[in-house]
C-alpha cells in the first residue's frame, strides 16, 4: 500500500498544489517543496477521503519526506 500512498501524495502535490513533478520524489522533504502546515492538513483530509482512514492533525509534518509520510499513512491503514 505504501507505493500507492506515495503515488497519491505525489499526484496531490503536482495537481492540486502545482508542485513541479520533477521536484517531487519519495526522498524529498515537504519543507523543500515549500509545503506548509495548512497544505499538509488539507492533504491529510484528501487522503482520509480517498483511503477511508482517519489521519490525526500533525501526523504529516513539513520535516518528513514524501516516502516517510506515505509509510506513516500506510501504517494507519494497515487494518483497512
Amino acid at each position: 500500500m505504501t507505493g500507492t500512498v506515495t503515488e497519491m501524495i505525489i499526484e496531490i502535490l503536482t495537481t492540486k498544489y502545482q508542485v513541479p513533478a520533477d521536484e517531487v520524489s519519495p526522498e524529498v522533504v515537504f519543507d523543500e517543496l515549500s509545503v506548509d502546515s495548512l497544505t499538509l492538513l488539507e492533504m491529510s483530509l484528501i487522503l482520509e477521503k480517498r483511503l477511508g482512514i482517519s489521519i490525526s492533525e500533525g501526523v504529516l509534518d513539513a520535516g518528513q519526506t514524501v516516502g516517510e509520510a506515505a509509510e506513516t499513512i500506510s501504517s494507519l491503514g494497515a487494518a483497512v
